[in-house]
């Protein structure tokens, strides 16, 4: 499975010099075997990163294994 870091918000608009610092940090940091597939990026969705993500984390949480069996549990719960 690849894993992606986005840096989003003020560190978006960083030059790709400090995002390699930052990759560079990362990467020093970290077990090889935690970035092996990784990649550190910037955003190209500007201004809309933050809520594309929340989007994004709150489907996560809604449609995931975890979020199905709550609202299977609620709908059971009124009788529905």
């Amino acid at each position: 499975m690849h894993r992606s870091i986005i840096l989003a918000g003020p560190l978006s608009e960083l030059r790709d010099d400090l995002v390699s610092a930052v990759r560079a940090v990362v990467y020093q940091r970290a077990l090889p075997l935690a970035t092996r597939k990784l990649t550190i990026t910037a955003t190209q969705l500007k201004g809309g990163s933050g809520l594309h993500g929340g989007i994004a984390l709150a489907t996560q949480d809604v449609f995931g294994p975890a979020g199905i069996v709550r609202l299977l549990a609620d709908m059971s719960g009124t009788g529905e």
